[in-house]
């Protein structure tokens, strides 16, 4: 990769990773795990992430920066500047032990660099016209507005979606939603009881110093230090996966048996596939299903890595009958395609692209699934649907939808280990409702349902 050396390596590489998110709508992660191989240095990963994340949740009210402080119309500002200028405002308003000359040295020579002289230019004259503002009047402004336009100002959750939110949860929620957006993540681990027992990875993880801690799962532990876990040897031999606490719910409420024939109607990219496989002791026999054909091809890969033979993994629409599978399944997971309001935290770039009609289509999309992925399940059978949403008319009002039409489907009891019963979000008979500012994990819907 070419580079000025001049210029700090973590800025050069958040600079790639935000132009991939915001120019080719590409996944943070997935950009990350590309442009991060470069950085050698812990300390050049910790910033490259503040400023990616930095300056992705806070980009409403840096867009609204740029605006006050340029002379040229925002639509008319190259995209690859504004995300020069937004990465370098993040870092002189938002991180304050970073040197002010230095933010602004690295952000004109960026500009420069992949740019022009006179992009470089531009962004100099804009950042000092901030410094002599400063984040008083760019950022925070004066007088209140509405609770939407204040939790936005706080928060950067958009006045549409609070708007879109508020007839369903209350202010004191959306309040504690928004601080929960603004927290960085915590990371989880599965263990892979395929490979190895849980309080084994547990003693092997922390031998030397404490590196992760137990949750209300038994198989799933807290990382308290990310880079002593992935540098691990259980990490590299695919006995531990990073796999969040909600997820790994999923598993735990299909409650798949030895010898049950499991669909994964949405599998990609494997998780939960590969975690039934795990609480099954590989004697289920499970079939792993996606659209599309390079996320089929990334799971064959996975699964083969990790020695799995009891996954079958095919290329399949969800949203068009398969005949060939009806009632074929003892247990049917849908793990849907949603908005993601559950995740923002973890991925801000949904908000990005996100808008009431996009929430619409999926909602249609999630029916035609939910209602093909009845016709999978054997009588007696077990049908789960979840999504990685907060939005009811996603979730409990699918499910409402759903039984109206399927009489021949019921809520069924949702047995968990009696730790995760105690600590966990609302758990009524057939569903759970998780939220991102629980103490454990993303915001999920899980609902269960029994076939007559």
């Amino acid at each position: 990769m070419a580079i000025d050396n001049t210029i700090g390596i973590a800025r050069h590489i958040s600079y790639k990773v935000l132009c991939d998110v915001h120019m080719k709508g590409a996944y943070s992660n997935l950009s990350i795990q590309k442009h991060f191989l470069v950085l050698k240095k812990p300390e050049d990963k910790a910033l490259a992430t503040a400023i990616i994340f930095g300056m992705l949740k806070r980009n409403i009210q840096l867009t609204r920066a740029i605006e006050k402080l340029s002379s040229i119309a925002y639509e008319r500002i190259k995209p690859e500047i504004t995300v020069i200028i937004k990465s370098a405002l993040f870092q002189l308003f938002y991180m304050d032990k970073l040197p002010a000359y230095a933010v602004v040295n690295d952000s004109v020579n960026l500009a420069k660099f992949y740019i022009s002289k006179k992009s470089g230019a531009f962004v100099n004259a804009v950042l000092r016209n901030a410094l002599r503002m400063g984040k008083q009047a760019l950022l925070e402004g004066s007088g209140k507005g509405s609770f939407c336009a204040e939790l936005e100002k706080k928060y950067d959750i958009p006045c549409w979606l609070c708007d879109y939110l508020k007839d369903e949860f209350s202010e004191e929620f959306l309040e504690k939603w928004g601080e929960a957006y603004q927290r960085s993540p915590k990371m989880y681990i599965r263990v892979n009881l395929l490979k190895i027992q849980a309080k084994e990875a547990f003693a092997e993880l922390n031998q030397q110093k404490s590196v992760c801690k137990e949750t209300v799962l038994p198989d799933v532990f807290e990382v308290t230090d990310v880079s002593e876990v992935l540098a691990s040897k259980l990490f590299l031999e695919d006995k531990i996966a990073i796999q969040d606490m909600s997820s790994a719910l999923c598993a735990y409420v299909l409650d798949a048996k030895a010898q049950d024939t499991v669909l994964d109607l949405c599998a990609a990219p494997g998780g939960k596939s590969l975690h039934i496989a795990s609480l099954t002791a590989g004697k289920s026999v499970i079939t792993a299903s996606d659209k599309h054909k390079h996320k089929v091809d990334r799971m064959k890969t996975q699964f083969k890595m990790q020695g799995i033979d009891n996954i079958r993994v095919c290329k399949n629409d969800a949203e068009v009958f398969r005949p060939a599978w009806e009632e074929a399944f003892d247990c049917v997971l849908a793990d849907v395609p949603c908005s993601g309001l559950g995740v923002i935290h973890r991925k801000p770039e949904i908000l990005l692209h996100l808008d009431e009609a996009k929430i619409s289509d999926l909602i249609a999309i999630q029916k035609n699934i939910l209602y093909n992925a009845a016709k999978y399940v054997k009588s007696k059978g077990t049908l789960v649907y979840s999504t990685c949403s907060i939005n009811p008319p996603e979730n409990e009002r699918v499910i409402t939808a759903f039984l109206t039409k399927h009489k021949n489907f019921t809520l069924s009891e949702i047995s968990l280990p009696v730790a995760i019963t105690k600590k966990e979000g609302k758990i009524f008979p057939g569903e759970i409702n998780k939220y991102p500012q629980d103490s454990l994990g993303d915001g999920f819907y899980i609902c269960k349902m029994k076939k007559k």
